[in-house]
């Protein structure tokens, strides 16, 4: 892994970017720290995509929206060129088509979403169509609606992308605006919404592999070298990252605690208090009523200190959760599909390699 320390000396101006150990305390007290910038420390990156919420009434030949309507996941949006490898599905009345004319391929699978972890590697046609495929048409029911497609939710598709990956989807509604079809106002056809309007959850997966879930792992963090250790074991790392999480390494005499403090007035690390977790260095901004939605960011004036496995002492601030540090108050990092990667952290952090719990 490419070194992905990214040096920036805030307390000696115009010196060199280059990481050297702090100079041994003499007669005038403890040694200077230099803070450091780390750049885009993976922390368990998920490659897997699923919207907070579903896909709504994506139009499939309906009389506004005639023939087939092409639809990217990556994107979440239609696609007008139906020769480009760039949709992934296509709507249809009650036909869904895979890109197969470059590459794709669709499925079903009698298998609940939540309970599908792994795409089928064979099996895939160009497209899905009639009823016992993904939907019931109920025909004249005894019971129920009459003349209703009925989506399947307990079937999960599965579709191959022009590009080698991955998704699963579950079809929640074939009716405009997501009805309650168990509803007389639903079976009564004077009432009953529109067809042909999908709503749908799905899961895309952004690298090639059939792995639809998520793994939980750590990735492990060394001040002194600036790079990412192998070994978890080992007591040569300092913190771990896992998503929103950053733990110490406990398990050979670490620890980590959070302090109200910005990270510029922290002079001093605590003498105790230590824990081997830390979860409130962020605010989570779900449905914010201004602002980007369900973002994670740092806490103004929140700064972690930690405690190393060799009993040194250094403090963090966390800068940025996602990928490439970027700007989190552009409609670029608002808009969920265009906003980048998370799980990649850039922190800044200094640490007091003398041994004392002063840093200045």
């Amino acid at each position: 892994m490419k070194n992905i320390i990214n040096s920036a000396f805030l307390l000696l101006l115009g010196s060199t970017l280059i990481f050297t150990a702090c100079e041994e305390a003499g007669n005038s007290g403890p040694a200077e720290v230099e803070a450091e910038i780390a750049t885009d420390i993976q922390a368990n990156v998920n490659t897997i995509f699923s919207p907070a919420a579903p896909a709504t009434d994506v139009e499939g030949n309906t009389e506004e929206n005639p023939g087939y309507t092409f639809y990217d996941l990556d994107a979440g949006s239609t696609v007008d060129d139906s020769l480009s490898a760039a949709w992934d599905i296509a709507f249809g009345g009650t036909t869904i088509l895979a890109n197969s004319g470059n590459g794709g391929g669709i499925q079903v699978l009698e298998t609940e979403y939540d309970a599908v972890l792994e795409a089928p590697t064979s099996g895939y046609n160009a497209e899905l169509s009639g009823s016992g495929s993904w939907y019931t048409y109920t025909g004249e029911a005894p019971n129920g609606p009459k003349h209703a497609v009925i989506a399947d939710t307990n079937k999960t598709v599965v579709v191959l992308t022009s590009d080698g990956r991955y998704a699963k989807i579950q079809l929640l509604s074939y009716y405009e605006g997501n009805p309650d079809v168990s509803t007389s106002q639903f079976a009564d056809f004077r009432t009953r919404p529109a067809d042909k309007f999908f709503t749908f959850n799905y899961t895309i997966q952004g690298a090639e592999t059939t792995q639809l879930y998520h793994e939980d792992k750590y990735t492990f963090f060394d001040f002194e070298t600036g790079a990412v250790v192998e070994d978890s074991l080992s007591s040569q790392w300092d913190i771990g990252f896992n998503a929103t999480t950053i733990i110490a390494n406990f398990g050979n005499g670490g620890g980590i605690q959070a302090l109200n403090i910005a990270f510029e007035l922290v002079t001093e690390a605590p003498v105790e208090g230590y824990l081997d977790a830390n979860t409130s260095w962020y605010t989570y901004t779900g449905q914010a009523p201004t602002g980007p939605k369900h973002a994670i960011l740092p806490k103004d004036g929140t700064t972690l200190v930690v405690k190393t496995s060799d009993e040194k002492y250094a403090k963090i601030r966390v800068l940025n959760y996602y990928k490439g540090n970027p700007d989190t108050t552009t409609e670029l990092f608002a808009n969920f599909f265009t906003r980048p990667e998370d799980r990649h952290y850039t922190i800044e952090f200094a640490v007091q390699t003398d041994g004392s719990r002063f840093f200045e």
